[in-house]
């Protein structure tokens, strides 16, 4: 049930996206930095690092319209992918973007305001005809990233949000916060794999649980491994460090 209920949220999120499309976009945080305003995608990017302090990158798996394209996406593709080059590129890439929009800053004499409906002023983003270039070009870039890298490729190759809830979650961590995440107990453990299996985010769950919760920014709390581990070793929790 946990998990049906996790994929129709997805699903609403992903039909609702010629809506939210602008405040999920990079362009208008750089395009808002230009004028010296943080944008509406600018706020959500840091109230989505502010959120993963306490709930990591549950987000992404309940929540994202790009993850539910990667859910489904899955139906095509299961290959587990190899995350360390992928992350590379995607903290690249958010190192870039992060560049223009200090520059942009910069430029503008600082931060003069807010105006968390730039390029939005009709509260839907896709609201022309022409704005559907940029819609169906966005979901052709992660529909056939996630096809052709395997689960939830696109999110490990180019998300530029992930790395606000990385961040996030590492500063919670460090700072001994209590964290929702998926704990364990491991001496029930039989290293059947199927956790290892299920993992949406290719995570070797069945060695990282081992010392009492697994702990990695790239968890994004789905639920897949505690729902289908046959002797109930994972379960969600609140742990600190």
């Amino acid at each position: 049930m946990r998990q049906k209920t996790r994929r129709i949220l997805l699903l609403v999120s992903l039909l609702l996206f010629p809506v939210t499309l602008n405040f999920f976009s990079p362009y208008v945080s750089i395009d808002g930095a230009m004028a010296g305003v943080a944008s509406g995608s600018l706020l959500l990017f840091v109230a989505l690092a502010v959120g993963a302090v306490f709930f990591g990158r549950a987000w992404c798996a309940w929540a994202c319209p790009m993850g539910g394209l990667a859910e489904y996406g899955r139906a095509v593709n299961d290959r587990p992918v190899k995350r360390k080059p992928l992350a590379v590129l995607r903290y690249s890439i958010f190192g870039v973007w992060g560049a223009f929009v200090a520059l942009g800053f910069l430029m503008a004499g600082g931060v003069k305001g807010f105006d968390p409906l730039r390029l939005t002023e009709n509260l839907v983003s896709v609201d022309e005809p022409v704005k559907y270039i940029t819609y169906y070009l966005v979901l052709a870039v992660f529909v056939v990233l996630t096809l052709a890298v395997g689960r939830r490729g696109a999110c490990h190759a180019i998300c530029w949000m992930s790395p606000f809830m990385a961040v996030g979650y590492v500063a919670g961590r460090w700072l001994g916060i209590p964290q929702l995440r998926i704990v364990s107990e491991p001496g029930k453990c039989t290293d059947c794999g199927s956790c290892d299996r299920r993992c949406p985010m290719s995570l070797p769950v069945s060695s990282l649980h081992k010392r009492g919760a697994v702990r990695v920014s790239d968890c994004i709390l789905c639920g897949e491994c505690v729902d289908h581990c046959p002797k109930k070793v994972l379960r969600y929790g609140v742990r600190g460090r």
